[in-house]
Formats: structure tokens, C-alpha cells, sequence
């Protein structure tokens, strides 16, 4: 019994009896799959979706943050306001060192020092004309009034005189007509004569010293012309070098100390440097959140191929990544904008959600603004707002087509690549 044909009849042999069940019954089966396969066409007929697209975003403000950067390579030795301060626009925030030393110290400073001492000789020396313009101008005043006095005074002599030759004319004239009637003698009108023609003469003499007076004015009033012109271009001189100083001064200054001011009001949110560190120019030093927010969007980044199935007022599914859509679901939002240009890399460069170009064909991104229905969003008892940054995605609803359309959009591209040259009818 222990043979090994034995062993092997018992393992092949029946342990039970066996029962066949009756089988499903083939009108079943094909009734069964008739009903599948109508189903399914009815949906592949009848039914449609909604192309759907994912793109990345993040949330911004109206008016938006504002970022200040370096312009300069040097050390932070100042800081003047606190994170979460009000600031106001002008107010200083950073003071940064850009000097250099040399053995002897600090080189800005020295040269500070030359050109303000260079500066202060010039306000003496302009001080200086200015005081000799006010003497000079005076004195000229001075001999001015005196000439104009002199000038005044012939002027009457000269008319007195005047009068005085035509009374010795007229009685010149008199004795020559008591010549002519025997009344006179010939020495006695001669007399009368010689004394007329001296008299003209000493008018003459007042004439000239007259013309002389009034020559004395002219000249005196064309030197004070001539010395104000003089004095003024000397000043005007001297106020330009003094210029090219300041010029000189400010320049020191920007090799000096650099003060970094606000531009806009708000309140400080971020500060990325603290004094002592050293910065490179274009390193970010702090943010200003906007005083009066006036709305809230989303700023989302979508391609060329989407814009044209797009339009204002459009509903759009929203996820934060700050708010998991596990726990907190998705948001509902309205398309407000929607660009007509491509953004350009240095545009999409001041979003941090916006997607980064890189090396090869780039594709062309627009920029959508998308407005939230919810700008504070609740859990448990804590109300968590939106922030100025916070990453997001969103989902766009494109096209609309029949399920077989979808199916046989294969088969449409294949028609396009078999399409010969097209010929539109004029």
C-alpha cells in the first residue's frame, strides 16, 4: 500500500462529489451587453465635456506690495524703522555705508572736508564782491549825484547868459541906431560892441563846461552800468563753481552714505537686512504693505493656447496652497481682466508665482486677474485672510464638446495633416 503508484492514485482521486451548476443563460448575456453598449453610446452621442486647464497663480493687492532693493554695494550702519511700523512716503529706512579707507581714513570724508571748505572760501570771495559792488556802486551814485547837480547848475548859468546877450544884442542894435541918428558917437557903439561879443564868448565858455557836465553824467552812468555788469559776472562765476562744488559734495555723499527712503505710505512687513550686514546691489531689503487696500486678486499666468476660449465673467475653481483643498475645498472666483499682450520676463519677474521661463522655445503667457468670492477664510473660530503673495492655482473651464468629438479629434488632426494647399474665395 505504501507503493508509489498507490500515493499517486490517492492524491488524484475525489475527496467529494461533484456538483455542475447550471450556467447563466445566454439571452441574459446578450441583453445584459446590449444594454452596456446603448449606454454607452448614448453618452458618447449625447454626452459632452468641459476641457479644463491648471494654472498657477498667486494673490495680490490694489495697490501692490511694494519691494525695495539696493542700488548700491556697500554696509548697513543705519536702521530706522521697526517691522510692522507705519512709514510715511520720504521717511529714511536704511543708511548704507558705500565709502572707502584708505591709511590715511576714510577718503569721502577728507574729500567731504576739502569741498566744503573750497565752498566756504567761494561764499567769502562772492560775500567779498558783493560789499565791493555795493561801495563801488555808491561811490559812482555818489559822483553820479554830483555831476547831475554840476549839470543842473550851468544849465541855469547858460540860460541866464543866454538872456543876458540877447538883452546886450538888443542893445547893441540900439546904439547902432543912435550912431545912424548922430545921437551916439562911432567909440561908444564900438565899446558896446566889444562888450556884446564878450559876453557871447564868456557864454560860449559856459556852454562847454555845460556840454562838459553832461558828458560827466553820461560817462558816470554808463561806469555804473558797466561796473554792476562787471561785479554780476564775477558773482555769476563764482555761484557756478560753487554749483560744480555742491555737485562734487552730493556725488561725495553718494560715494559716502547712501540713505534709503520710502516711496509710497504703509507699513513696513518685512525687513531683509539688519544693520552691520553687507549688501549687493540689487538685494532685497524690505516690503511695504499698501495703506489702503483698496481690492483683492489673483494675478494667474495662463497660455496662449487657453486665452481664446476666456472671457470676463467667467467662473473659475480657485485652490490655495496655503489652504490644502483636502481640508478646505476649493473657492469660487470671477475672471476680471484678461490681458490682450503677451507678459513679458520682466513683468512675469515681480510675481513670485509666476511661472519661470527657461532655455528653448518659450510660451507665451497672458495675465489674468481673477477676483475671490472669499477674501477671509474660516476655520473653527479663526478667521484667516488672504495675503499679499500667497501662492494659488486655479482651474480654467475651456471649450465645450460632445464626448465623440473628443474621441475623434485624432482622426480631425489627421485630416489637417492629409489637407492639400487652401484656396479662400476672394
Amino acid at each position: 500500500m505504501f507503493r508509489q503508484e498507490a500515493i499517486e492514485s490517492r492524491k488524484r482521486r475525489w475527496r467529494g462529489r461533484v456538483i455542475l451548476l447550471p450556467g447563466i443563460s445566454p439571452w441574459i448575456i446578450g441583453a445584459a451587453t446590449a444594454f452596456f453598449i446603448v449606454i454607452a453610446l448614448a453618452f458618447i452621442i449625447w454626452g459632452n465635456y468641459t476641457r479644463r486647464v491648471n494654472v498657477g497663480g498667486e494673490v495680490t493687492t490694489w495697490p501692490r506690495a511694494v519691494n525695495i532693493f539696493s542700488g548700491v554695494q556697500g554696509v548697513v550702519v543705519k536702521q530706522f524703522v521697526e517691522e510692522g511700523q507705519p512709514i510715511h512716503k520720504g521717511q529714511p529706512i536704511y543708511a548704507i555705508d558705500v565709502s572707502k579707507s584708505t591709511s590715511q581714513g576714510n577718503a569721502s570724508l577728507a574729500q567731504r572736508q576739502d569741498i566744503e571748505n573750497q565752498i566756504k572760501r567761494i561764499n567769502d570771495i562772492i560775500e567779498g564782491l558783493q560789499e565791493s559792488k555795493r561801495a563801488t556802486l555808491a561811490s559812482l551814485q555818489k559822483q553820479r549825484d554830483q555831476y547831475a547837480a554840476a549839470y543842473k547848475h550851468s544849465n541855469a548859468i547858460v540860460d541866464e547868459a543866454r538872456e543876458g546877450v540877447a538883452l546886450m544884442k538888443n542893445g547893441m542894435e540900439q546904439y547902432r541906431g543912435y550912431l545912424k541918428r548922430g545921437i551916439l558917437t562911432k567909440a561908444a557903439v564900438l565899446n558896446q560892441e566889444y562888450l556884446f561879443y564878450q559876453q557871447q564868448n564868456n557864454m560860449l565858455s559856459l556852454v562847454g563846461q555845460n556840454q562838459q557836465n553832461q558828458l560827466q553824467l553820461t560817462n558816470t552812468e554808463s561806469q555804473i552800468q558797466t561796473q554792476a555788469a562787471d561785479f554780476n559776472n564775477r558773482i555769476y562765476q563764482m555761484e557756478m563753481q560753487r554749483f560744480d562744488l555742491n555737485k562734487q559734495l552730493t556725488n561725495n555723499d553718494l560715494s559716502g552714505e547712501v540713505v534709503i527712503r520710502a516711496l509710497s505710505d504703509g507699513k513696513v512687513d518685512s525687513l531683509s537686512v539688519t544693520p552691520g550686514q553687507m549688501v549687493n546691489s540689487g538685494d532685497s531689503l524690505l516690503q511695504i504693505l499698501p495703506e489702503n487696500i483698496k481690492t483683492y486678486y489673483l494675478v494667474m499666468w495662463v497660455p496662449n493656447q487657453a486665452i481664446p476660449y476666456l472671457k470676463t465673467g467667467d467662473r473659475v475653481n480657485v485652490r490655495y496652497e496655503a489652504f490644502p483643498s483636502q481640508k478646505f475645498g476649493q473657492f469660487g472666483s470671477t475672471i476680471e481682466y484678461i490681458s490682450r499682450t503677451p507678459a513679458s520676463p520682466q513683468e512675469m519677474a515681480t510675481y513670485q508665482g509666476a511661472p519661470r521661463v527657461g532655455q528653448g522655445p518659450s510660451i507665451p503667457y497672458y495675465r489674468v486677474l481673477v477676483k475671490p468670492d472669499v477674501r477671509v477664510i474660516t476655520y473653527g473660530e479663526q478667521s484667516m485672510p488672504l495675503d499679499n503673495g500667497m501662492k494659488a492655482e486655479a482651474t480654467l473651464f475651456l471649450e465645450k464638446r460632445h464626448i465623440y468629438q473628443w474621441i475623434l479629434s485624432p482622426f480631425y488632426d489627421m485630416q489637417h495633416s492629409a489637407m492639400g494647399p487652401i484656396k479662400n474665395d476672394q
